[in-house]
């Protein structure tokens, strides 16, 4: 009788520390999936900073301006471009810290913890 105890009990704890494995991996790829959403947005709002600092390129050499990029519109327009592109890039890197989360779990379950 206690052997089928402990063997009830050991079943048991293996069920729920994959149960909770599976649940935090699960939040984690919901994690990334917006976090891919944000990054489309902000794929949309660098092209349009890409579009704003091409035309202040643009007018900058309709003025007759030698050097474009000494200009302070297009300066602001190209920090503003790489600010957003940063920001991608830091969710990027985010993305896949949460999937290395998710494969050590996945490796820990495969290995039998």
């Amino acid at each position: 009788m206690n052997a089928d105890i402990k063997k009830a009990a050991g079943a048991l704890k293996t069920i729920w520390s994959y149960s909770q494995i599976f649940t935090f991996n699960t939040l984690r790829r919901a994690l990334i999936l917006g976090r891919y959403t944000l990054i489309c947005g902000q794929q949309q709002r660098l092209r349009r900073a890409q579009r704003r600092l091409g035309g202040a390129v643009l007018q900058s050499l309709e003025k007759g301006e030698v050097n474009p990029m000494l200009t302070e519109a297009v300066k602001d327009a190209l920090e503003k471009a790489k600010a957003i592109k940063a920001g991608k890039d830091k969710h990027y890197q985010t993305i896949n810290t949460l999937r290395e989360k998710i494969r050590t779990a996945c490796a820990s379950v495969a290995s039998g913890q």
